[in-house]
């Protein structure tokens, strides 16, 4: 009998057919579950007090995942107050009432589980996600950081200084923080325009009282949405919720949007070039681009995917493999509820800065001036949409997003309707968004210091 020996690199050959294989029958399968709409099966209960209960059960495993979603963030901020949020949201886990912040870890890590908080510009979140046999104990933990937190005053000091060294820090990463500038440059005096971690200035000076109050302002019934999803008794769990938060702040008022968050314009373009020492240039380009609340959001999400959101895309090709023009480019979609944008960056050479500033606003205008093809459309709707439902395989984002719809007001089953959504684009609903929004712009640069004295002398 012989034996043959497979070489190292046919062992990889091997690896790597398996395993794009394997990604090609998960990408099929999650489109043919699709069929069933992923909101199936949600339960939703409205109680007294205003808070917002949703359920989805499902046996595919023993994980259970649960999210409550509130708004706060920069759309809730005053230019003052920036970055309140996140530091309530990075103090809530350091302590309650009747628990230490080592307490609340250690008996969430002791039976497996994890429990997190964070927040964005529109809202903030509180989560854990364990095992159906955790469950009463880490809920019992998570019921207590949200109706109990003490937020003492060392423990918030030490947070604010992590947020003030990650504040420091993205200032010297050279697309966050050219990211930041254009949202800046695009929104003006519109709320969006702050970070969600807010300026050295203002979290500086936050003191204890402030976060309390803060808390105090986001964290209403009428403002909250708390959704479970996974391999637990659900009307135990509602029973669960109601009693716990059946006198939690019932008469409290929902928090208002901070001012300037009417409707949003962009008459003319702007722009703004900062220096710094580095060895390359970094550019991004916001263009006005609709929310998810509002009309054309569906095209202009195909038309974000066409322009940058692959290897396989415009920006990609053109810029970066036809031109050789920026070793990182591609485009972001910002997914605000309203008024959102469409950001177009790339990172290049200081002596390509301008070659490649004019290559994005160029394919900007060929999708202004043409409709896309045929094979672009199609393929970009199937790599949406099966992006899209992968995503959504697991119980934790199924969670999150479902509360994250309901908080928004678009309702649970937005993740529906995002499919039907994207499916019903077609080329001429892209080509009427790129020409009513993408004629102007807002542009940030960061530049070498010696490379942005001469941009600056022949602008």
């Amino acid at each position: 009998m012989s034996r043959t020996r497979m070489s190292s690199r046919g062992t990889a050959l091997v690896a790597a057919v398996l395993t794009a294989a394997l990604v090609a029958l998960a990408a099929s399968q999650a489109l043919a579950r699709s069929e069933a709409k992923p909101s199936a099966g949600v339960q939703k209960t409205v109680l007294p007090n205003g808070l917002t209960v949703l359920v989805k059960p499902s046996e595919a495993n023993e994980i259970v995942s649960v999210q409550l979603v509130l708004g706060m963030g920069s759309k809730f901020e005053s230019d003052s107050e920036a970055g309140i949020s996140r530091l309530v949201q990075q103090s809530l886990l350091k302590g309650t009432g009747t628990r230490t912040a080592e307490q609340i870890a250690e008996e969430v890590e002791s039976v497996g589980g994890r429990i997190n908080s964070g927040s964005t510009k529109e809202v903030g979140l509180v989560s854990f996600t364990c095992t159906k046999e955790a469950l009463p104990k880490v809920q019992e933990v998570f019921f207590d950081v949200i109706l109990n937190p003490a937020f003492p005053e060392e423990e918030v000091e030490k947070e604010r200084s992590l947020i003030l060294q990650n504040i420091k820090q993205r200032k010297d990463q050279l697309l966050g923080s050219t990211l930041d500038l254009a949202q800046e440059v695009f929104y003006g005096k519109h709320p969006f325009h702050k970070p969600a971690e807010g300026y050295e200035e203002t979290v500086s000076g936050f003191a204890g009282d402030e976060v309390r109050r803060a808390y105090e302002k986001f964290y209403v019934p009428r403002n909250m949405v708390l959704c479970a999803v996974g391999n637990l008794d659900t009307k135990k769990f509602v029973k669960d919720v109601v009693e716990r938060f059946k006198d939690f702040r019932a008469g409290a008022a929902k928090p208002e949007p901070a001012p300037g968050l009417e409707a949003f314009s962009l008459p003319e373009s702007r722009q703004e070039l900062k220096q710094k020492k580095s060895a390359s240039a970094w550019i991004v380009i916001a263009f006005p681009a609709p929310g998810m609340l509002q009309e054309d959001y569906f095209p202009a999400r195909v038309l974000d995917s066409i322009l940058g959101g692959s290897m396989h895309s415009r920006l990609f090709s053109e810029l970066r493999d036809k031109q050789g023009l920026g070793y990182q480019v591609g485009t972001l979609y910002a997914g605000y509820s309203r008024d959102a944008f469409m950001g177009t960056f790339i990172g290049t050479r200081p002596d390509q800065y301008e070659a490649a500033r004019d290559g994005i606003l160029a394919e900007v205008e060929k999708v202004r001036a043409e409709e896309v093809t045929d094979e672009e459309l199609r393929d970009t709707k199937t790599y949406l949409r099966g992006s899209y439902i992968i995503g959504l395989e697991s119980n934790e984002s199924q969670s999150y997003n479902f509360a994250y719809y309901e908080c928004l007001g678009l309702g649970y089953d937005f993740a529906d309707r995002f499919l039907e959504g994207i499916q019903a684009v077609e080329k001429v609903d892209m080509l009427r968004v790129a020409k009513e929004g993408f004629g102007v712009y807002g542009l940030a640069s960061t530049l070498p210091e010696a490379a942005a004295e001469e941009s600056e002398a022949t602008e």
